[in-house]
């Protein structure tokens, strides 16, 4: 096996099966395993030279146990066969040693019937083939082009572009084997733009594609984050106010990253949730859908198959307002009565939970210019920074910087403020709705306006 090249999808397959065939002749009742092979590369630039570079090859395999009903797990990132022989009895020494639970299963053939999802463009071969080299020379151009902008704007926190490509394999006793693979291709950039008093606004802007071709223009990238530095000089509080908010779509989606527990079967099982009891019920103005998509083409958080072999799908959590999907995994779908819903996610170091693939709000009619001209007196936001969200009660409260809004325009910068309210008042006074969806990574949201939030400034 070589150290300096991600492992093919046959070869973890064989490991994968190899694994649980060990896990068996040692004792388990079933076995699943889990391989992943991948590759990473990230340059940090900052003042025009390269102020971090770190490149890996990783391998490692995660083997789960069954044994009476109770669980073993253990990884490692030693694929040679003696250890994989050593891991399979520990593995089982812990089932032993572990409390049963019927709801300990494995996903059968029959419940992770293969639905063949064809080509999801998930592998890029130009992502494959950038060199070191270039990938060096786009962070440069980042900065660069950011510093190019405006004399304001002298230096900047660093830019970043980042790759990944891998493999992984999934075997389990029942007879599943399933492989999959992907690359990813992360940039960003932080100006920094001079402010009164010594004092310096911050930007930032970036995205996360399968594509290499995906990613915007670096100068435009550069330029979007500079602006957004820029736009901050003069900032100021206001007076605390109950007032419409704007959300911009980072914000949006920052937000429905926050509400993804909510939906989570666990939650719902442990009844931990705000959402505990809703099922069915109107929880969200008509105007929200939100879904998760482990099929959408090229998506980042796009996959075949979850965590445990099972077929990814479109989950619709949210439709026109109404809470039409609790996410499972297999163990909380047989707790549940259920079956899991393709939610499953983890590491070949970790045992499955549940999660999302990409997570967003569909797209509403509304321009982002026709939202903001909907409110005479109120705030827009587009950046957070400390406080947060409480997933059991799901109050959201976080400090924010934006625009304060008069008359449908933008009058001036606004920071040193805090933006509060309870997500279920969120969701049901959301009044409008953008068509600005696009994907910089797994989560995304149009721009969405709140009837009526709680600003509090001086």
């Amino acid at each position: 096996m070589s150290a300096l090249q991600p492992l093919t999808s046959a070869a973890l397959e064989a490991v994968a099966a190899g694994a649980v065939e060990r896990a068996r002749r040692a004792g388990a009742e079933h076995a699943e395993a889990v391989v992943e092979s991948g590759r990473a590369f990230t340059v940090r630039v900052s003042g025009g030279a390269i102020e971090s570079l770190k490149q890996s090859v990783t391998h490692g395999l995660g083997l789960r146990v069954l044994k009476r009903g109770a669980l073993g797990f253990v990884s490692t990132t030693d694929l040679r066969a003696e250890a994989l022989d050593d891991l399979a009895r520990h593995a089982v020494a812990l089932a032993r040693f572990s409390t049963p639970d019927e709801a300990n299963a494995l996903p059968t053939p029959a419940e992770a019937a293969d639905d063949e999802p064809g080509d999801l463009g998930l592998t890029d071969p130009a992502v494959l083939a950038l060199p070191a080299e270039r990938k060096i020379e786009m962070a440069l151009t980042l900065e660069r082009a950011a510093l190019g902008v405006d004399p304001r704007i002298r230096r900047t926190e660093g830019a970043l572009v980042s790759t990944h490509d891998g493999q992984e394999a999934l075997a389990n006793s029942h007879g599943l084997l399933r492989s999959a693979g992907g690359t990813a291709v992360r940039v960003y950039v932080l100006p920094l733009a001079d402010d009164r008093d010594g004092k310096q606004q911050t930007g930032w802007y970036g995205m996360v594609k399968r594509r290499l071709d995906e990613i915007a223009d670096l100068e435009a990238i550069a330029r979007e984050a500079a602006r957004r530095a820029l736009a901050r000089i003069g900032a100021r509080r206001v007076p605390t106010a109950r007032v419409p908010v704007v959300m911009h779509p980072d914000i949006a989606g920052a937000w429905i990253a926050e509400l993804h527990d909510a939906f989570s079967g666990e939650s719902h099982i442990k009844q931990t949730t705000w959402l505990t009891g809703k099922l069915g019920e109107s929880i969200a103005s008509p105007l929200v859908t939100l879904v998760d998509d482990g099929r959408l083409p090229g998506g980042t958080g796009t996959a075949p198959w979850d965590g445990e072999g099972v077929p990814t799908r479109r989950n619709v959590l949210i439709e026109r307002g109404r809470f039409a999907t609790i996410l499972y995994d297999t163990y909380h779908a047989r707790r549940a009565g259920t079956r899991s819903t393709g939610s499953a996610v983890r590491s070949y170091s970790s045992t499955p939970g549940i999660g999302h693939h990409n997570l967003y709000v569909e797209a509403g009619g509304e321009s982002p210019a026709a939202i903001l001209e909907r409110v005479e007196r109120g705030f827009y936001m587009d950046d957070q920074g400390s406080y947060g969200f409480n997933a059991v009660t799901g109050d959201y409260s976080f400090q924010a910087q934006g625009f304060w809004i008069e008359s449908g325009e933008k009058r001036f910068p606004v920071e040193g403020v805090t933006v509060a309210a309870n997500s279920l008042e969120m969701l049901k006074n959301v009044t409008a709705v953008g068509s600005d969806l696009k994907f910089d990574g797994s989560v995304a949201a149009p721009t969405l306006l709140i009837a009526e939030m709680t600003v509090s400034g001086s």
